[in-house]
């Protein structure tokens, strides 16, 4: 245990102080932690992934697994949303939209713009080189 703490301490760029004043534990606490004078208890995995949220606890207990969390986000675009063309030799592969319905978004969500601020182009840049513009009017 003190091996992963004191690697995620260098991990994270922190003191033993800094991590006990993030923690609000006191410094010989984690001095005793770091020396394997003492154990962790409940209250100090409890403050932990409080403090750290993207911390995995496997790993802090046990060792297993990687030191974070992995964090998954879905992707951007769909693979559906994708129609690869078959390209011949002397040809590049282009992806363009597939024909579809487009699909209705939601309102986006109100907020207030400063008086002497509003959107007056939106610009979307293709990988290809294209791109669109919008403009209010």
């Amino acid at each position: 245990m003190k091996e992963r703490l004191d690697a995620f301490l260098r991990a994270e760029h922190l003191t033993p102080a800094s991590f006990a004043e993030k923690m609000g534990i006191q410094r010989s606490g984690v001095s005793h932690l770091l020396s394997g004078r003492s154990k962790p208890g409940f209250e100090f995995f409890e403050k932990f992934l409080k403090n750290y949220p993207t911390i995995n606890i496997e790993w802090l207990i046990s060792g297993r697994g990687k030191m974070y969390k992995e964090l998954s986000m879905p992707p951007l675009f769909p693979d559906k949303a994708f129609v690869t063309k078959e390209a011949t030799p002397d040809e590049t592969v282009t992806e363009s939209y597939a024909e579809q319905e487009p699909e209705e978004l939601p309102a986006p969500p109100s907020f207030h713009e400063k008086d002497s601020q509003h959107v007056e182009k939106v610009m979307i840049l293709y990988a290809d080189g294209t791109f669109s513009d919008y403009v209010r009017r």
